[in-house]
């Protein structure tokens, strides 16, 4: 009788260990890394810029940092955008995680016809997020910002996005290693 409850004991701690390990290889499958987030960041970083830029231009005076100095940034920034690509293309891929017949679609489409709709999406998510009324401040943050290399603004913000996204169900980092 010991021997069978040992046995029970043991096949149900085996079972609960190997369903604790498919759980966490789910997890990881579906969370964003640190290096898609930073490439994510990398990628749609210069998008999101270009987008504020544009919207706060009639908001702003013509000697304010977005509108007479950021496209120097902005130029910078966009240096590493095709370098980063890969992983922000598999971080948004995850996205679709419970759509997989979309993200099915979207993996087989070529670089060159996904890279501009992906923009597009996120610039059309994104950008009426600017309201007129905080150009300014968005101007002081981004002049706060300059002196720093593209890579470590890149950086920065895949960080501060990494903590962000550990609580939410839409954009999942992975737990810090």
């Amino acid at each position: 009788m010991r021997s069978t409850t040992l046995r029970f004991a043991a096949t149900a701690a085996l079972a609960a260990l190997i369903s604790l390990q498919a759980a966490q290889a789910q997890a990881a499958k579906s969370c964003i890394t640190r290096t898609e987030m930073r490439g994510m960041v990398a990628y749609f970083l210069p998008t999101l810029l270009d987008s504020t830029i544009t919207t706060c231009k009639a908001h702003l005076p013509g000697d304010s940092y977005l509108i007479a100095r950021a496209p120097g940034l902005l130029e910078r920034l966009n240096a590493g955008k095709d370098q980063a690509w890969p992983h922000a293309k598999a971080a948004f891929m995850k996205f679709g995680g419970s759509k997989g017949s979309t993200t099915k679609v979207l993996d087989a489409m070529p670089d060159e016809v996904i890279r501009p709709f992906i923009e597009a999406a996120i610039t059309a998510e994104l950008g009426p997020k600017v309201k007129p009324e905080n150009c300014a401040d968005i101007d002081r943050l981004t002049a706060t910002l300059e002196p720093l290399p593209a890579s470590n603004m890149v950086d920065m913000f895949a960080e501060i996005l990494n903590l962000v996204a550990r609580e939410d169900k839409k954009l999942s980092s992975c737990p810090a290693a």
